[in-house]
């Protein structure tokens, strides 16, 4: 199983994120999951290929060729993208499972980039978590339900997208999703 992980890479957030990325970590990890990420030894990404690592997961990550003075050197893998855009495309292609923590505006880039390709392939067995911690996503999912009743968009394509509120209901979600997946 190959999860991705989408997620902040600045030092000076709250610490209630700093939190649930190391349960999410370790979530994914204790699954003997590998996790796909954006590779930067930084913020949320630091902590959450930590917590796999620690828990016996395999951890690559996919940096951008002008971000490669600040990838992780313990990654078990590196895989060197030209630019975000290819880094995108490469952590879509190797993922089954997305996971969308708190982040700024390339965690959002990353989701919508995510949902939208999922959507535009008719990919139904990829699925997106989104870990809408303290209404930070409330927006966003508010944009996607106008977009549905002004008639942009098929509600069905919101099915993909599992919200979880707290990273305990994300762990649930994971797991459920490795369970559902595994023969």
């Amino acid at each position: 199983m190959r999860i991705a992980v989408y997620c902040s890479s600045r030092e000076e957030i709250d610490i209630c994120y700093k939190e649930s990325a190391q349960l999410i970590g370790e979530c994914i990890g204790s699954h003997a999951a590998s996790l796909i990420y954006g590779g930067v030894d930084k913020g949320l990404m630091r902590i959450v290929s930590s917590a796999v690592r620690q828990k016996g997961g395999r951890v690559v990550g996919i940096v951008p060729v002008t971000r490669q003075s600040v990838r992780n050197v313990l990654d078990d893998e590196m895989i060197i993208s030209c630019d975000l855009n290819d880094r995108k495309a490469k952590m879509l292609y190797l993922s089954d499972l997305f996971i969308v923590l708190p982040g700024g505006y390339g965690t959002l880039d990353e989701f919508v980039s995510t949902f939208t390709s999922l959507a535009f392939a008719q990919n139904k067995t990829k699925q997106i978590i989104l870990l809408n911690q303290n209404h930070l996503f409330d927006a966003t999912i508010a944009q996607f339900h106008a977009m549905i009743d002004e008639g942009m968009m098929e509600e069905e394509l919101l099915n993909r997208v599992k919200i979880a509120t707290t990273a305990h209901e994300c762990c649930l979600m994971i797991s459920q999703f490795i369970k559902n997946k595994r023969p």
